[in-house]
């Protein structure tokens, strides 16, 4: 998720769709609908709501970068991670991770809110990479 979303989500923002927990938003930059479906571990990471009013916030965030990154720090702790992270970096191995694994890049092109498949490629063309690298490893190995 882009930052200006975890920035700007309101509880009314989270939904269940099929049976599925999910964020359904309209993108700022592209005003393109976004839905994100929530797995356990991100459904476990979202505040205790304190109040019934679907338009409150669920993150109490300042709009400054300093206070997300420290969010996210407060966040990785919780998860029990402890690479040093910043949101964007978070996105991008999520993303990475993702393709690796072997998810559609269309789906993590839509997760990400990318308006287009090329901005994606960059983590598949890393997942590419690490495939190499791995392969590689092999060389040698029967000489």
């Amino acid at each position: 998720m882009k930052s200006a979303i975890t920035q700007h989500l309101r509880w009314c923002d989270i939904k269940m769709i099929d049976g599925v927990p999910t964020i359904s938003i309209i993108q700022r930059k592209t005003k393109r609908p976004a839905i994100i479906p929530l797995n356990e571990m991100a459904q476990s990471l979202l505040p205790p709501r304190t109040d019934d009013n679907p338009e409150s916030l669920v993150f109490h965030l300042v709009k400054k970068s300093d206070n997300v990154s420290k969010y996210v720090r407060r966040l990785k702790e919780k998860a029990g991670i402890e690479k040093d992270l910043t949101y964007h970096c978070s996105r991008h191995t999520t993303a990475s991770l993702a393709i690796s694994a072997g998810a559609d890049i269309s789906a993590v092109k839509d997760v990400l809110g990318h308006g287009s498949i090329t901005s994606t490629e960059v983590y598949a063309k890393v997942a590419l990479e690490k495939k190499i690298e791995a392969v590689n490893l092999f060389n040698g190995v029967f000489d």
